[in-house]
């Protein structure tokens, strides 16, 4: 079960879950950004995305979609790192080489998100607080 557990395929689905994921959110960040500023900023009217974006590029420069992009980056990859390690980790070792069913995966899935969120809660998020304070200036 060890084995299982601590396996290479495990952990190349860890990384490729965790890579992804900061893909996607390197991706949408600034779409993040323009839906934050629309909604703390009162004297930002409703308009389409990029000319939102395109009024905090002018205002702040070209990097300011992406301020605070590093500390969500690092929360995300660290939470789903553990997620689909915990998940492929859960999985082998529940089939043990049966073939999978969408019941299985479901499950395995809620345990393992389960124990992310543990993990993200009781260790990630206050970091990841910290890490937005220090880096956006508040």
């Amino acid at each position: 079960m060890s084995f299982e557990i601590l396996s290479f395929e495990a952990l190349v689905h860890a990384v490729s879950g965790a890579m992804g994921s900061v893909t996607a959110m390197t991706v949408f960040f600034p779409l993040d950004t323009a839906r934050l500023r629309l909604q703390v900023d009162e004297k930002r009217r409703a308009s389409s995305t990029p000319a939102i974006l395109a009024e905090i590029i002018k205002e702040e420069g070209l990097l300011a979609p992406y301020r605070g992009w590093f500390p969500v980056i690092c929360s995300l990859c660290c939470s789903n790192f553990v997620y689909f390690y915990c998940f492929h980790s859960l999985k082998a070792s529940w089939l043990k080489g049966r073939q999978s069913a969408p019941r299985t995966d479901l499950l395995v899935g809620i345990v393992a998100g389960g124990k992310t969120c543990r993990a993200n809660v009781t260790s990630l998020k206050p970091k990841l607080d910290k890490m937005l304070c220090m880096c956006c200036g508040t």
